[in-house]
């Protein structure tokens, strides 16, 4: 078996990466969602009941300004309603149409990824978080190179 080299692998890796975004971008699209509300319904359903924009936001690898806005969506469509919680917390509760949005578009998603798990056998299950975790602490470890560095202006 020949040997893979560092642009072999990174390209590889790269497009699997992209290859699941647009899995989902195409199931949020196929729900009539955006990518940031559909990610907004799916970290709700996580939640299993109100959360304050601060978890959603610490949960997604969204900015806060694409939350904001995909939250007033979702608003204004009447899937979500937003209360006042103790100092400036905002909470956020699925409306009973959000409910129903999230029953047809999040918990069809979250099955089609048990599937995939099911798929797996138990060894690679923990292969595949122990390798992504591993990789992802190298990633880091490199990076703080490039992050410590002030940049020159």
């Amino acid at each position: 078996m020949e040997e893979l080299t560092f642009q072999q692998f990174i390209t590889t890796i790269n497009r699997m990466y992209k290859e699941e975004d647009d899995i989902y971008r195409r199931v949020a699209r196929h729900s009539g969602l955006s990518d940031a509300a559909f990610w907004i319904l799916y970290a709700m359903e996580m939640a299993q009941g109100p959360a304050t924009q601060t978890e959603i936001g610490s949960t997604l690898v969204l900015s806060k300004q694409t939350i904001n806005s995909a939250l007033k969506q979702l608003e204004q469509t009447g899937h979500i309603r937003l209360t006042s919680g103790p100092g400036r917390k905002k909470y956020i509760q699925l409306t009973r149409q959000g409910q129903a949005l999230s029953d047809r578009a999040i918990r069809p998603t979250l099955e089609v990824e048990r599937g995939a798990f099911l798929g797996l056998a138990e060894e690679e299950r923990a292969s595949l978080l122990a390798l992504e975790r591993k990789y992802l602490s190298l990633l880091l470890r490199e990076a703080e190179a490039i992050l410590n560095t002030p940049q020159e202006e």
